[in-house]
């Protein structure tokens, strides 16, 4: 990445503040103060970095280099103007978002200039670096599997303890009020009054914080995919548990009616009965890795990453080469190597869970919601969140936004990370707002059909929102979507 023309945090704060005196215009109100450069890997797009503190309440406190990128509109002419991309996660890249080919509509890309960033604390923007050793040994979280609340306290405060040794304090401000305010300074760097925003998954909470903290910013922002930041720990649990459920059945249902399944004759359910119960006895290992255990755990997690596109012959393929493993002795704890920096997620959620009774609690109400699937990979995230060593410096609420334009939101029906009822909940949160439905499967809708495509463009390009209550038929699944994260 190339570096921006030298400016001091200070600088960056003090132009961040006096844009929000600004109002109206969605044009460039002065020249860029990004040195933008081809990207390596793309020189189509265009990448460099941006300073900003590390704590934006004290900015003279030490900051970071947030690596961004811009794709250029496609037909300059008749460009409406700059769209920031907020990607999934927690650790999600924006950056590699812009560099591979963002999933937006060709109307959309041709007509904004599209940028885009690296969260704070991973990637490219200054990653939250642990000890290596205790993120390849994690706790076992399957009470049946003989975990425990303790076990997982314990090893949150020593990767919190970690991070924090290798890190600095950037772990204890990586929550999305914090990337809200970088987005807002790249606005500022930018030259622009106002952006255009679209936020997917996770990236729908820095949505709704900048929604929040920079209303009058705000030229229009679609929300896809929707993260629900108003929860508690025992309601986040049971809908994530509850929209793997509904997934699940969906892959049952269509097993039961496409010859093509390979369990179509076997009983998917049953299949995955088996399998659960060998890994929580740990009979299990990786596919093609016969040294890895495969828990009951991440047994689940992989079986729900499948359902994001939804890839559902891939995970009829997945469960058929597991049930045909030889049953093996291994270990019931092993490592299942962190894919994403909690520190983010330990940021925004505060979790408490102050006994082993209640964390027992909390684990049968995800059973009684989910008695196939049991559990989501949010379990873990919460379980080990629970013993994070900081403070919550984005603690769950409800949103408190006034004086933004009316926000597009559009969710799955059956998504397999942020539920429908999740978009429901945050839609009435927000005034004026209005939930586009997709009649169908996975995680992320604005590409999904025609229909998705130009409403989101529609409102993106021309402000102009679907009715209420606005429907788009399903579409056949797309497989080759896969995430591990919201």
């Amino acid at each position: 990445m190339n570096s921006v023309r030298r400016a001091t945090v200070g600088a960056l704060v003090a132009a961040t503040v006096a844009g929000a005196a600004l109002a109206g215009s969605t044009t460039a109100a002065a020249d860029s103060a990004i040195d933008w450069q081809p990207c390596a890997d793309n020189p189509a797009v265009q990448c460099a970095t941006l300073p900003v503190p590390i704590d934006w309440a004290a900015p003279d406190g030490g900051g970071i280099d947030l690596a961004v990128a811009r794709l250029p509109a496609t037909d300059q002419a008749n460009k409406v103007g700059t769209l920031v991309f907020m990607p999934g996660g927690p650790g999600g890249s924006g950056v590699r978002e812009l560099i591979d080919g963002p999933l937006l509509p060709a109307a959309v890309t041709a007509r904004f200039d599209v940028v885009s960033y690296d969260p704070r604390g991973t990637n490219l923007s200054n990653p939250a670096m642990c000890d290596s050793d205790i993120l390849a040994t994690q706790p076992n979280l399957i009470p049946e599997a003989g975990g425990t609340l303790q076990d997982s306290l314990d090893y949150g405060k020593k990767l919190g303890d970690s991070c924090r040794a290798n890190t600095g304090p950037l772990v204890d401000h990586m929550d999305n009020v914090s990337v809200a305010h970088d987005i807002d300074a790249f606005r500022a760097a930018l030259g622009e009054e106002q952006v255009s925003l679209y936020g997917i998954s996770y990236g729908t909470l820095a949505g709704q914080m900048y929604a929040e903290n920079y209303p009058g910013r705000i030229r229009a922002m679609v929300l896809d995919s929707v993260f629900d930041h108003s929860l508690d720990t025992r309601d986040f649990l049971v809908t994530e548990a509850a929209t793997a459920e509904d997934s699940f059945a969906e892959f049952v249902k269509w097993c039961a009616g496409d010859t093509t399944c390979v369990l179509h004759d076997q009983g998917v359910t049953q299949v995955w009965e088996d399998l659960y119960t060998r890994a929580v006895n740990g009979q299990l290992h990786f596919p093609g890795d016969p040294d890895q255990p495969l828990t009951a755990f991440s047994l689940n997690s992989i079986l729900i990453n499948k359902f994001y596109g939804p890839d559902w012959p891939g995970a009829a393929e997945l469960l058929k080469s597991l049930k045909e493993q030889e049953s093996t002795a291994t270990a019931q704890v092993a490592g299942e190597p962190a894919a994403f920096p909690l520190g983010a997620m330990c940021n925004d959620f505060r979790v408490d869970i102050r006994s082993e009774r209640q964390w027992l609690k909390l684990w049968r109400a995800q059973n009684a919601a989910a008695p196939s699937m049991r559990t989501h990979f949010a379990w873990r995230a919460l379980s080990v969140c629970a013993g994070w060593p900081a403070e919550t410096p984005n603690p769950q609420h409800e949103l408190d936004v006034d004086g933004a334009p009316p926000i597009l939101l559009m969710n799955s029906l059956h998504d397999p990370a942020t539920g429908y009822e999740w978009a429901e909940n945050v839609s009435s949160q927000l005034d004026d707002s209005v939930l586009l439905t997709y009649d169908g499967w996975g995680h992320g809708v604005i590409d999904r059909s025609d229909c998705t495509a130009n409403a989101g463009s529609a409102y993106l390009i021309d402000g102009v929102l679907p009715e209420p209550g606005t429907h788009c038929a399903a579409v056949p699944p797309q497989p080759e979507r896969t995430a591990t994260y919201w």
